[in-house]
């Protein structure tokens, strides 16, 4: 970096300038004295080294000891007290005389807190009352009744510029907008008519830095009262370098003290504007000579630049109010239209002249899968395909896209610059995702700078200089492949019309599901009645049938031949098991419309009734029901989940090999809701057929070899576990056994 008068000789490097730490300077400018404090007994750890011309008592005399043995208030008060409260920035300036004869008469004494120092700046002013805030309150008072009463965003700039220069008799007060990118513009001005106009010249990005921006950001004011100042040391140098980012005489950049000179300013001071939280812009004022200001002006001109930074937003949407009332009229006409069209593609094709004026675009495309619909002036098929491609790539569900130079972006769409050099683009998500696309022509622009901005440095027999700096003459640049910037409130209307699109779709999905779980439930509720039918009414028949073929072999058996009483107990068998099959289908249908009985049931007891039910079966397999520990109490229909472990267990005893066959009932309290299982050491489940497990009327091949079954069981059982609004679901090792686990957990007090 350059350095300043006190360090010469030193050149400029340009690439260090975006990385100086310029909050850490380790240096003051002179028109005051800096002491660095301890808040807990005011000892004075550091001080700068013309401190001596401010309190009379150098720095040998400081270190060490109580700042309040070198300054006093200026009319009595509890000093100490100020300085040691949590902030005691909140009463600058404290009005302070120093006790030594013979230095400078009166202080102002500015304090705030740096990590774990107190830092207090001394600054000669004249006699208490000499300057105060109410002799410029006045100022004041117009300054914002101007900002205020204007018209627009612009207007209100312009005011403040003007507002500010009467108070603090600089002689140029620019207003200073950041774009996106950083570069600068001046967009109002009040200077003095012998003075170059500046009011309409850009600047690049690269004269004010990310850290200067940053500082800018955290502290409101920065003046340099005399750029030829030669800057002051602070001693002894900390082990940690001293943060001035609040500090009012911290040094600046000696990059930054060249700018100044090459431009010939004398005197400067900044004003930041932050607009919800963000830096803006600058109120940037310039003096041709050395111009000290007091701390009460300073603080006037800091009220000014926060009241016009409350206003940003509020003048921006006094211009933009009718502009955002009236694309909100053409969203809302465009959503009408599409929703108006199950083809999301018809519907937009239809609102094509307010697609091109929501934009204010001449052109517009759809894209979506292999398709592309051009509305008005869009590229051709083949470049709407490769952009189609690019955005998939590129902007993927990118919500909204927008550049003024495609070209810039990806350089293979500079053929088609001449309808789409600015494309601003919505996508909607969905596996192949939608995109809308405005397009806007090159328009060849004029663009008005202070010096060439891509010569930030010259070189010259001195060594380096900032050569665009040192005559600021009007230098123009000829700006191709660009359309007209997309407007923030054209961005915030597309971003509202992808938002209602989405609401749409989701809307129109919400009605087809209900229709079709509307559909569903209507066929599953005829098809249960048609099963509870179907099962009620042929179970006569078919008990006749059985009995009348019993009848015939008591009767007449011995007059039939060994074929046709085979035949005759066959018809009976056939009728049994038909008869179970129904029986098995008249209880998969009642559970859906029967009510169930919900209560507190304990389940040990339920496990004790099943266990004495299965009985028999238990004492002819010699088989065990284990239960590890007691089953809690739960919330259920105690008649169906008996069913449920009576299915489980004898399953589990039934398809059985082993010599001593065991089943086990218990529960995981852990998880939520709880999970309840049902083990077996039987001969497991084929893993490609368990997906068929709760299937009515499926059997398993290993079923075959341990008795008949209807396959309806587990059906049965997973339709209890539904209408108790739990689930079920069963695993089985390769070793062998098989677990079934179930919830209860979400099953109502009473039926639904």
């Amino acid at each position: 970096m350059m350095q300043g008068r006190g360090d010469p000789g030193q050149g400029v490097d340009l690439s260090n300038c975006a990385v100086e730490p310029i909050h850490i300077p380790g240096r003051i400018q002179p028109h005051g004295a800096l002491v660095a404090l301890s808040p807990r007994d005011l000892a004075v750890r550091h001080v700068s080294l013309n401190v001596g011309a401010v309190l009379g008592s150098g720095p040998e005399d400081l270190l060490g000891r109580s700042l309040l043995d070198f300054i006093a208030p200026a009319a009595g008060g509890d000093l100490e007290s100020i300085l040691r409260s949590p902030a005691p920035g909140a009463l600058n300036p404290l009005k302070v005389s120093p006790r030594k004869q013979g230095a400078t008469a009166w202080l102002d004494a500015i304090a705030h807190r740096a990590g774990e120092l107190l830092i207090v700046e001394l600054e000669p002013q004249g006699a208490p009352g000499d300057v105060s805030f109410s002799s410029v309150y006045r100022v004041i008072h117009a300054a914002i009744e101007r900002i205020q009463s204007a018209a627009g965003l612009f207007d209100a700039c312009e005011a403040t510029a003007e507002e500010i220069k009467r108070l603090t008799g600089y002689d140029r007060v620019m207003i200073y907008r950041f774009d996106r990118a950083w570069n600068g513009e001046v967009i109002a001005e009040a200077r003095e008519p012998d003075i170059e106009p500046y009011l309409g010249l850009r600047y690049p990005a690269s004269d004010i830095p990310p850290q200067a921006r940053e500082l800018y950001l955290r502290s409101w004011l920065r003046i340099i009262p005399d750029v030829d100042y030669r800057p002051s040391d602070i001693v002894p140098p900390p082990d940690e370098p001293i943060d001035l980012s609040f500090s009012v005489l911290r040094s600046v950049s000696p990059m930054h003290i060249q700018y100044l000179k090459n431009m010939g300013v004398g005197a400067s001071m900044s004003v930041s504007l932050i607009r919800e939280g963000v830096l803006w812009g600058l109120i940037a004022c310039h003096h041709r000579t050395a111009r000290p200001l007091s701390f009460e002006i300073r603080q006037g001109c800091e009220l000014c630049g926060r009241f016009l930074s409350i206003q940003l937003t509020a003048k921006e949407k006094l211009e933009d109010g009718g502009q955002k009332q009236a694309l909100k009229a053409l969203t809302d006409e465009i959503v009408a239209t599409v929703s108006r069209r199950e083809d999301l593609r018809v519907g937009l094709a239809e609102s094509a002249g307010a697609l091109m004026e929501l934009a204010d675009a001449p052109g517009v495309a759809v894209l979506h899968g292999e398709a592309a619909t051009p509305l008005g002036a869009a590229p051709g098929p083949e470049e709407l395909r490769r952009l189609h491609a690019w955005l998939r790539r590129t902007v993927a569900d990118q919500p909204v896209f927008h550049a003024e130079s495609l070209s810039r972006v990806e350089p293979d769409f500079a053929r088609i610059k001449d309808v789409a050099s600015g494309v601003l683009c919505l996508s909607i998500p969905e596996p192949d995702p939608w995109y809308v696309v405005w397009f806007r022509p090159e328009v060849i622009q004029t663009v008005s700078w202070g010096g060439n901005p891509e010569k930030p440095v010259e070189s010259s027999a001195e060594g380096a200089v900032l050569g665009p700096r040192r005559s600021f003459a009007l230098w123009k640049q000829v700006v191709e492949q660009t359309a007209v910037a997309w407007k923030p409130a054209e961005i915030e209307a597309v971003e509202l019309l992808r938002r209602a699109l989405i609401e749409l779709d989701l809307t129109r999905q919400v009605v087809r599901e209900r229709s079709a779980r509307a559909a569903a439930e209507r066929s599953n509720a005829e098809l249960e009645q048609f099963g509870y039918i179907v099962a009620h009414d042929l179970k006569e028949p078919l008990r006749g049938i059985g009995s009348f073929a019993t009848f015939v072999m008591e009767d007449d058996g011995a007059a039939l031949s060994a074929e046709s009483q085979g035949y005759m107990r066959r018809i009976g068998d056939l009728a049994v098991s038909t008869m179970k099959l129904l029986s098995s289908l008249y209880e998969y249908s009642r559970i859906g419309n029967v009510d169930f009985s919900f209560g507190e049931v304990d389940l040990s007891e339920v496990l004790a009734d099943v266990e004495r039910r299965l009985a028999g079966s238990l004492l002819q397999r010699g088989a065990e029901i284990r239960a590890p520990r007691r089953l809690p109490r739960v919330v259920c229909d105690r008649i169906r989940i008996a069913e449920v472990l009576a299915n489980l267990i004898s399953n589990g005893i039934k398809y059985n090999a082993s010599p001593a066959p065991w089943v086990e009932v218990g529960f995981d309290e852990t998880s939520i809701p709880t999970v309840f299982h049902v083990k077996d050491n039987g001969v497991g489940i084929p893993a490609d057929e368990r997906h068929r497990l709760f299937t009515m009327f499926e059997r398993l091949s290993t079923a075959a070899q341990y008795g008949e079954g209807t396959g309806s069981g587990l059906a049965i059982t997973q339709r209890i576990i539904e209408r108790h609004k739990g689930r079920i679901w069963a695993d089985s090792p390769p070793t062998g056994g098989t677990a079934f686990y179930f919830t209860l957990a979400e099953a109502p007090l009473t039926d639904p």
